[in-house]
Parts: structure tokens; C-alpha cells; sequence
């Protein structure tokens, strides 16, 4: 069953074209690692990754253990990655998983080899090197004998090694300057690891800002996420055409006149100084809209905007639409996407709220429906 209440449509088409776009922009011997973590941004994970694999990918990363045993009890059989730290009581249940772990630190890698030889296993393995986000990861300048230890173990399967970068969505001078510095960490790393003999599995550097910005950082992979949902990721160089995936639309509940030195919603913060015919919506904050944006944000009502009156609350809110015609219940209320000619977009509602478009996405809440379409 449908519920119309408050709801997402999730464009499959648009997906399909920016998965097709990117490839085009890839080196031919460049494969991508679909993320797909967050239930894809609030996306559908499972349903995106299906398209994904149509054309042609078979490899996935996800943020935790919890993410990929629900892909895979979703029937996800690919390559799944965990790039966030996995506790040794979970090592067991990752490998009965089929996941990959990351080697997040070389105290970590000891205690992995440790851990196989009491329980006489192999586990699959990524090591994540730290070249300057201090976030996690090895440290870049690990010793020959360190190296050794985690590349030349029986007890790890060394599957990959990556990075990430953490200043590849600005073109300032200093940006970039750090941005060539950690590639240069990092393929010092890699050389390393060749020079002792020993093999460093794939090989990717590039989330979505790098492989905009960075075209020249060449690995066996890059791992796409944002951008193929179509937003930006900060400073963006080497744009192509990429499509909005997601819209997010709600329902009026009612509609009524309010008269003059009325307040309306918590707090009376709005008083109307004239009469003013409003519309309840069935969103607010519990469904993730920025709550910030009471006073201040507006939606979209037959082509027309229609500003927010007041706090905004749990469950939902009020908007003006006086000067918008046969505005009636259950009509449709566009809080991102197009109605008419107008648009309101993921940039602008993260600007309003003054924070960044992956916030405003991933506080989508659960209890607003999917809708895939076309």
C-alpha cells in the first residue's frame, strides 16, 4: 500500500544515466565501488545497487557490519566493503557475512593475525592508510616490518588498499597543494609494499570529489556515492551532467483563514497582521525537515511558493498560500523538487538551513515512504 502522507521519489532513470555518465569519464581499466552506505543516502540501497549492477558493477562499500549483513539477508551477493571500524567480537559474524574489514590501525592488524591464528581462519581484508584526515586509518609511514606483518601474513587476506581525501572539494591553493600531498603519501605507501615483494590488492583514492576534481588520480577503483544521486560535493571542476535522483513531496492536511493579530504554531513566534489563508502540511521535523527553517523556509503549492508561517513542528507545518488559487486537501506540497516552472533544490534547502546537502539527506527520517518511479 501507498501512503501519500509525506514521501520520496526516487527517479531510477536519473540514477541509471548518472551511473552510465561516470563511466564515461573513467579510465577504462577504473572500476567503481558503488556506496552505498546509509541506505544510500536515504535512497533505497538495495534498489540503487540493483541498477548498479546492471551496469556492471560488483562492488559495494557500506559503513558498518550492521549495513551489510542487512544487504545481504536482502539478497546482495557482491563484494561489500566495511569502511568503518569493525570490534573483535564481530570478526566472526563479518566473515560468516562474506564482508570485507578495514585495517584501521596496526594495533588492530596485530590483534587481527592474533585473532585468526587462535581460531584457525582467514579473514578479507582492506588496509585504510591515513594520509593526513586523522580520521582512521595506518599510519602512512608504517615500517618495512610493520608492512610485512599485516601484507605478508597468512591469517589476511589483503583485498585492498585505500585512502581518502579530505580537502578535494576546494580549489584553494592550500586545498589543493594538501590534496597532491596525499596522493603522494599514498603512492609512497604503495611503492613500499611492491618494493618488499608483496601485493597490495586494488587500489582506489577517490570519493566522489576526487574523481570530479582529481581526474588525473588513477587507481584500480574509485568509490562514487554522493554524486550519483546527483548532487554536488562542494567545488566541483569537472562537472558533468548528472540528474537529481531524489524529490521529496507532502500532502496539505487543511486549509484555513487566520485573522489578523492571530498567531499560529508553538510559541506565536508569526502573528498575521492581516488575514491570511494557510495550509497544514503533513511534514516537520520528526520526518527531518530542518525545524532552523520555521520563519524562514518555504515549499512549493501549484507552481507557487508558499512561505512557512511559524515553528515548525513534529509532525507538521503551516504555510501561507493566500495568494495561490483552489489550494485544497491532500493537494500536493513539493519540498524539494519542481512544481510549474519553480524548483527548490537540496543545495538551496541545505543553504537555507546553513549546513551541507549530506545532513539534510541523511536526516530524511525512515518513516518517509520510497517511492521508486519511471
Amino acid at each position: 500500500m501507498k501512503i501519500r502522507r509525506c514521501y520520496r521519489e526516487i527517479s531510477r532513470s536519473n540514477f541509471r544515466d548518472n551511473v552510465k555518465g561516470l563511466r564515461n569519464i573513467l579510465p577504462q581499466k577504473t572500476n567503481i565501488i558503488g556506496i552505498v552506505k546509509a541506505d544510500y543516502y536515504g535512497h533505497g540501497a538495495l534498489k540503487l545497487a540493483q541498477i548498479m549492477q546492471e551496469e556492471g558493477v560488483r562492488d559495494f562499500a557500506v559503513a558498518s557490519l550492521g549495513e551489510a549483513i542487512e544487504l545481504r539477508n536482502m539478497g546482495l551477493e557482491d563484494s561489500i566493503l566495511i569502511l568503518g571500524y569493525v570490534s573483535e567480537q564481530q570478526w566472526l559474524i563479518a566473515k560468516e557475512y562474506n564482508c570485507i574489514l578495514s585495517i584501521v590501525d596496526y594495533t588492530q592488524a596485530v590483534r587481527m593475525i592474533e585473532f585468526c591464528i587462535e581460531e584457525k581462519i582467514q579473514l578479507k581484508v582492506e588496509v585504510k592508510v591515513d594520509t593526513g584526515m586523522n580520521r582512521i586509518g595506518v599510519n602512512a609511514f608504517l615500517s618495512d616490518e610493520q608492512i610485512k606483518t599485516i601484507y605478508d601474513s597468512p591469517y589476511l587476506i589483503v583485498n585492498g588498499t585505500y585512502s581518502h581525501l579530505c580537502r578535494s572539494d576546494s580549489f584553494d591553493d592550500s586545498d589543493e597543494e594538501f590534496t597532491y600531498k596525499q596522493k603522494e603519501l599514498y603512492d609512497d605507501f604503495l611503492n613500499r609494499i611492491k618494493k618488499l615483494g608483496l601485493n597490495t590488492g586494488r587500489t582506489h583514492l577517490c570519493a566522489s570529489a576526487g574523481i570530479l576534481n582529481y581526474p588525473d588520480f588513477v587507481y584500480d577503483y574509485v568509490r562514487p556515492g554522493f554524486m550519483l544521486l546527483g548532487f554536488d560535493v562542494g567545488s566541483v571542476k569537472n562537472r558533468y551532467d548528472r540528474k537529481p535522483v531524489m524529490s521529496w513531496k507532502t500532502q496539505i492536511e487543511m486549509v484555513k483563514t487566520v485573522q489578523a493579530n492571530e498567531g499560529i504554531s508553538y510559541g506565536h513566534i508569526f502573528v498575521c497582521d492581516k488575514p491570511t489563508k494557510i495550509a497544514s502540511l503533513s511534514v516537520g521535523y520528526g520526518d527531518g525537515y530542518p525545524r532552523r527553517l520555521s520563519n524562514i523556509g518555504y515549499v512549493l503549492i501549484n507552481g507557487q511558493k508558499a512561505r512557512i508561517l511559524g515553528r515548525i513542528c513534529m509532525d507538521q507545518m503551516m504555510v501561507d498560500v493566500t495568494n495561490i488559487k483552489n489550494v485544497k486537501a491532500e493537494d500536493e506540497a513539493v519540498l524539494i523538487g519542481k512544481s510549474g516552472n519553480l524548483e527548490i533544490s537540496f543545495n538551496e534547502l541545505a543553504d537555507m538551513s546553513e549546513t551541507i546537502v549530506d545532513e539534510i539527506v541523511c536526516n530524511i527520517n525512515v518513516r518517509v515512504e520510497k517511492h521508486f518511479i519511471d
